[in-house]
């Protein structure tokens, strides 16, 4: 099993003019699982109901799996990504994403996402397919791989 230092694949994150804008880090990073965090501070992010934005769960559940599958080694695009909103998210929380790649193919890779806050709530889950476009190699620094 192949695990990264996470500081390596923050680099890579922060290439991503919006990741780096939603300010996502990563606190863990291997073919096991991958975690993307997001510090939901104050109500920047509120729809009028008062809760977090559901369009930032989905976002981040796309940023978190792309970022799976460049862990497992493959650049990818997006083909299908579906939610399940179970809990509304609030203000001033942790909002923390869990990535397991349950299909690793030759052309197409399957992720799932599930979200929880700081309190351990679980709050939603998605799963995402991806197109995989060709290998992905972390510190290569030219833009398209990290």
């Amino acid at each position: 099993m192949v695990q990264y230092d996470v500081e390596t694949v923050e680099r890579a994150i922060r290439h991503n003019p919006f990741d780096a804008y939603m300010d996502f880090h990563v606190s863990k990073a291997d073919e096991k699982s991958t975690i993307l965090v997001f510090h939901n501070n104050g109500i920047t992010w509120n729809n009028p109901n008062g809760t977090l934005y559901g369009g930032v769960l989905y976002s981040m559940a796309d940023s978190a799996m792309e970022t799976a599958c460049a862990v497992c080694g493959n650049a990818v695009l997006t083909l299908d990504l579906s939610m399940n909103y179970l809990r509304p998210a609030f203000a001033n929380t942790v909002i923390r994403a869990e990535v397991k790649v349950i299909h690793n193919g030759r052309t197409t890779m399957v992720a799932l996402c599930d979200f929880y806050d700081n309190d351990d709530r679980y709050l939603a889950h998605g799963k995402g397919t991806f197109f995989v476009t060709g290998p992905y190699t972390f510190g290569q620094g030219d833009g398209k791989n990290g």
